[in-house]
């Protein structure tokens, strides 16, 4: 088992909660072949907190010439199931005294559904949203200003993310980088808590 960490910064999507089935289907409906993509493409900068994601959306209808409503195309990305058992992984962590935060990547009008409909500020110490530090993950900056604004050094923090070169990213820098299979669901993530010494061996 390796050094019990201080804190552990926690991915949302793909660990904590899950895009609502059947979005990209729902996309390539609205827009046609290769349109989840090129939403894809047009959120890149509002994940930064350059622009407005709901704008981008509704130039991209119109460049395109689509006979939809942009504010169901953009309403898409607010379809968001949460995981209750791997949330209360997340209690249970801090319980123990170790501090918890989430490190996502999200624009202002899916964080903004996410903090005040979903209610994830109550569930950590900090948020640390893309949008917000203006970098994104897996930019090693993002990861340099979660640490300096906790004050740990990389080898004391735990990040879980679902995306390998997010990991990877997080693991060059020095931190216990694990990715997490969303396959695995909430047994996976406490099989990682508990490698860790973050929950007990025997739950």
């Amino acid at each position: 088992m390796t050094q019990r960490p201080s804190l552990v910064l926690w991915d949302a999507d793909g660990v904590l909660q899950h895009p609502r089935s059947g979005w990209r289907d729902r996309l390539s409906a609205m827009g046609g072949a290769g349109f989840d993509l090129a939403c894809f493409a047009a959120e890149q900068a509002p994940l930064r907190g350059e622009g407005d994601f709901a704008e981008a959306i509704a130039e991209l209808v119109a460049e395109r010439g689509l006979d939809v409503d942009p504010a169901e195309v953009a309403g898409i990305w607010r379809g968001i199931d949460l995981d209750p058992e791997a949330l209360e992984l997340v209690a249970e962590v801090r319980a123990s005294g170790v501090r918890s935060v989430l490190a996502t990547n999200q624009q202002a009008y899916r964080w903004t559904h996410m903090r005040d409909e979903l209610g994830h500020p109550d569930r950590f110490d900090a948020l640390y949203v893309s949008c917000e530090l203006g970098v994104t993950k897996p930019d090693p900056d993002y990861f340099r200003a979660i640490l300096r604004a906790e004050q740990v050094e990389p080898g004391e923090a735990l990040f879980i993310d679902d995306a390998p070169h997010n990991v990877e990213s997080a693991a060059g820098l020095g931190l216990n980088a694990v990715r997490h299979d969303p396959a695995d669901g909430a047994a996976g993530l406490r099989r990682i808590l508990r490698d860790h010494g973050l929950v007990p061996v025997e739950a």
